[in-house]
């Protein structure tokens, strides 16, 4: 994120932030101007909540007993192996 300088109008780069409570986020700029090279602080907050998430409604369903093979999703398993779409010509 960048915010101009208070001193000189340039850019200035946040460099770290901090939280200081959930909604509440302190960040530490540095100006790009080298004749300036100022650094200040900023706060950042939540002011107005528009729109909440909406809750999911739950819904019991019975899954029976599937066939389906389970699968290893890492790099290693099964879903990781090319379709036959997917294989390169030799």
């Amino acid at each position: 994120m960048a915010l101009k300088c208070p001193f000189c109008s340039a850019i200035a780069h946040c460099r770290a932030s901090v939280y200081e409570a959930p909604s509440v986020k302190k960040t530490y700029y540095q100006c790009q101007n080298l004749e300036c090279s100022s650094t200040f602080t900023a706060l950042e907050s939540v002011h107005t909540i528009i729109t909440r998430p909406q809750k999911e409604e739950k819904t019991q369903t019975v899954q029976g007993p599937t066939d389906k093979k389970g699968q290893t999703l890492n790099r290693y398993g099964s879903a990781s192996r090319l379709s036959s779409r997917q294989q390169i010509p030799v």
